[in-house]
């Protein structure tokens, strides 16, 4: 099993997967019937990256509630569980994926691979606010 980092507090919890094994060994992961669906669904996927982000965020949610739950989009492309038991964020950057659930409010996450370009993002919003007197 891949590196999973796991948080858990009154209704909301989140989780980040990073994504090493093999398709066929995420598959494994997944309980029966999940299992077949999934291994359908990736054939929609052209991208080997986008298969595995796609499968690793189903396996990391199975590991998060021990439970089959099945992900839905809205037309916006929003993400929903479809028996509404939890609200739901995804995020994927990476080698990573990451899922948030809330019991009772919207959540959301994001995470980033640390690259330069943060970097240059936090210098360039110090320096901003440094000008403006903020």
């Amino acid at each position: 099993m891949a590196s999973f980092l796991q948080y858990k507090t009154n209704g909301i919890q989140w989780a980040v997967w990073k994504m090493e094994e093999s398709l066929d060994a995420l598959l494994l992961l997944l309980p029966g019937a999940r299992r077949a669906f999934c291994e359908q669904e990736l054939n929609r996927f052209v991208s080997e990256r986008r298969k595995m982000e796609w499968l690793s965020v189903r396996v990391l949610l199975y590991s998060m509630l021990q439970e089959d739950k099945e992900i839905g989009y809205s037309p916006e492309g929003k993400p929903y569980l479809t028996d509404h038991s939890f609200f739901i964020s995804i995020s994927h950057t990476k080698g990573y994926v990451a899922v948030m659930l809330a019991s009772s409010v919207p959540v959301g996450i994001d995470i980033e691979q640390y690259a330069q370009r943060v970097h240059k993002a936090v210098s360039y919003t110090h320096l901003r606010a440094h000008e403006t007197g903020a």
